[in-house]
C-alpha cells in the first residue's frame, strides 16, 4: 500500500489554491447532486466536498475516513455552518459501513491510489450505490506535478477506467478540470 495523507497538512484539502484548481461545485456538477441526493463521501478528508453537497441537498450526506482527525474537522465544519445532514463515520473505502444500496450518489476523491485492493474499493463503491445511481472518482493524472503522491503510485485514468468496468460500473463520462487532475463519473448497474 502506498503512504496515506497526513492529516497534520489538512489545511492543504482546504487551501485557496486548492478552491481555485478544483472548485468542489465543478464535481458536484459533474454527479448531479441535488435537492433529494443522498451522498456518500468516501475518503471525506475534512469535508471539501461534503460540505458544499450538503449544503445542495436536503437528505443525508456520509462522511468516511479512516482518520478520526479528519472525521472531527468534518463534524467541526458542519456545525459552523450549521448542517444537520452530515453523518462522519469511521470506515475505509473497502470497508465503507453503510448497508447495501444506501446512497445515490458517491464520490471517491483522492483516495483509491492509496488503497491496498483497488478492486475490492471498487467494489465497495458500487456495493453503496444504489442501482443506476453515480460514482464519482477523482484521481491524479500519472505524470510529474510540485505537489501530490509520487507519479509511482499514482493510478493511470485508463487503467483506473478498465478496473471500473471490471468491478460492474459503466463510465458514463470523463473530466479533465485541470492539468493535474482528472475524473470518472459511472453509472452503477
Amino acid at each position: 500500500m502506498s503512504h496515506r495523507f497526513n492529516p497534520e497538512h489538512m489545511e492543504r484539502l482546504l487551501s485557496p489554491e486548492r478552491h481555485r484548481s478544483l472548485p468542489p461545485e465543478t464535481v458536484l456538477t459533474e454527479l448531479s447532486v441535488g435537492l433529494l441526493t443522498s451522498v456518500a463521501d468516501v475518503g471525506v478528508g475534512p469535508g471539501y466536498f461534503a460540505i458544499p453537497a450538503a449544503r445542495k441537498t436536503n437528505t443525508v450526506v456520509y462522511g468516511i475516513d479512516v482518520e478520526p482527525k479528519m472525521l472531527a474537522a468534518l463534524k467541526q465544519r458542519a456545525d459552523e455552518e450549521g448542517l444537520t445532514n452530515v453523518e462522519a463515520l469511521r470506515g475505509a473505502a473497502d470497508a465503507v459501513p453503510l448497508p447495501d444500496r444506501a446512497v445515490d450518489r458517491t464520490l471517491c476523491a483522492f483516495v483509491l491510489h492509496e488503497v491496498p485492493d483497488l478492486g475490492k474499493a471498487l467494489r465497495e463503491l458500487r456495493r453503496i450505490t444504489k442501482t443506476d445511481g453515480l460514482v464519482c472518482v477523482v484521481e491524479w493524472e500519472k505524470q510529474e506535478t510540485s505537489f501530490g503522491p509520487p507519479v509511482a503510485e499514482r493510478l493511470a485514468k485508463h487503467d483506473l477506467r478498465i478496473a471500473l468496468q471490471r468491478s460492474g460500473m459503466t463510465v458514463v463520462h470523463e473530466q479533465k478540470p485541470n492539468d493535474d487532475h482528472y475524473l470518472l463519473v459511472c453509472e452503477n448497474r
